[in-house]
């Protein structure tokens, strides 16, 4: 499923830059605009993380597409509107407090964003199932050594000019297969002689950021 979904993203991408180069070349007459618009970028993210089962992400990645898009159509003196990036920092200490600082260290299943913010929860789950950790200007270090995985438990990452750690033992059998832009997900781990008989999946997307897999801090 994932190995079709970078396919598909792949296919997109291409398909969008011979477009936007046949439209330099003046090939494509009568293309719209707006079609290709610089705030279009925060739908494909929107639309990604949607897919992706990242709401949250999608949802403040569709907020600012609809900012920057009906600025188009109707006068927005950002001057007046400024305040509102002020606004959008407290609620992501709010969302943060109820997300990720309400983590139990037993907790199955964690939900932790950073939005210009970090976090560092530690989890010791004997049952672990997984969990999202979504990123954007911020960064969070997850320490799941002292937690035991269920077979196929699953991290789903979101990191958007931000960053992502997890600390978990070098036995630990980890599958990565995340979708990056101009950045990278790696397993820096020191290599075990031991391997855990239970799986546990890294996946979701990067941009302009990454994350690291480590036995250590």
């Amino acid at each position: 499923m994932e190995t079709k979904r970078r396919t598909l993203l792949g296919i997109i991408l291409v398909l969008v830059g011979l477009v936007l180069l046949l439209d330099n070349l003046n090939l494509i007459p009568g293309l719209p605009r707006y079609v290709f618009h610089w705030a279009n970028i925060f739908l494909v993210i929107a639309v990604i993380n949607l897919f992706s089962g990242n709401r949250k992400p999608a949802f403040i990645f569709l907020v600012i597409w609809a900012f920057f898009t009906l600025d188009r159509y109707y006068y927005i003196n950002f001057e007046d509107y400024w305040p509102l990036i002020i606004v959008a920092v407290g609620l992501s200490f709010i969302i943060k407090n109820r997300a990720s600082g309400g983590i139990s260290s037993g907790a199955n299943y964690f939900d932790d964003i950073n939005i210009f913010g970090a976090s560092h929860p530690k989890i010791n789950s004997q049952t672990f199932e997984g969990g999202k950790s979504t990123n954007i200007f911020g960064g969070s270090d997850i320490d799941l050594r002292e937690a035991k995985p269920v077979n196929g438990a699953t991290i789903q990452v979101f990191t958007m000019f931000g960053g992502c750690d997890i600390i978990a033992p070098a036995e630990w059998d980890i599958q990565i297969a995340t979708t990056s832009i101009f950045g990278g997900f790696d397993d820096k781990r020191e290599k075990s002689t031991t391997t855990s008989e239970d799986t546990v999946y890294i996946k979701g997307f990067t941009m302009f950021g990454g994350g690291t897999v480590k036995s250590s801090k």
